[in-house]
């Protein structure tokens, strides 16, 4: 993607991706996030009145503390809000649960890993490269990137 205004992502193919009724959602200022076996989930939403995101559509949720939560019309957000917040950090990739793919390039849909997980899969890369920090749309939104060692994007 180095011809491109976008950056690099990183492609996973995973076992299984959990169900949203499988996670728990912590709640900060106006992120709601929920982490399972390294993958990751989350959502803007600051309360009744705020149902502009996916066309007013509902997303119920349970909290870490077992209470059923409705989220009407909340944001999908990004990883630089998330990695503000003590439940960071996350990683926005591309991921599916079918290994071909990576051979065809698409089918991969938008997801999020913890860092670890994310650091664990750059681990299995052929190719040598990491997870480079960087700041993106202002100087508190750590966002991690891939980009190969030779110097090169991923």
């Amino acid at each position: 993607m180095e011809d491109v205004g976008n950056d690099p992502r990183l492609q996973v193919v995973v076992d299984d991706i959990p169900s949203r009724d499988e996670l728990r959602f912590e709640h900060e200022d106006s992120i709601y996030c929920g982490i399972k076996d390294g993958f990751a989930s989350y959502y803007a939403w600051s309360g009744d009145g705020n149902d502009g995101g996916f066309s007013g559509r509902c997303f119920e949720i349970t909290t870490i503390d077992d209470e059923q939560v409705t989220l009407k019309g909340p944001w999908s957000s990004r990883a630089g809000c998330v990695n503000q917040r003590s439940f960071g950090p996350v990683v926005d990739v591309r991921i599916a649960t079918d290994s071909s793919a990576l051979e065809r390039g698409y089918t991969f849909r938008t997801g999020s890993l913890t860092l670890e997980a994310a650091k664990q899969a750059i681990d299995l890369v052929d190719e040598p490269c990491h997870l480079e920090r960087q700041l993106k749309y202002s100087n508190d939104e750590p966002v991690w990137v891939p980009v190969l060692d030779k110097g090169g994007k991923a």
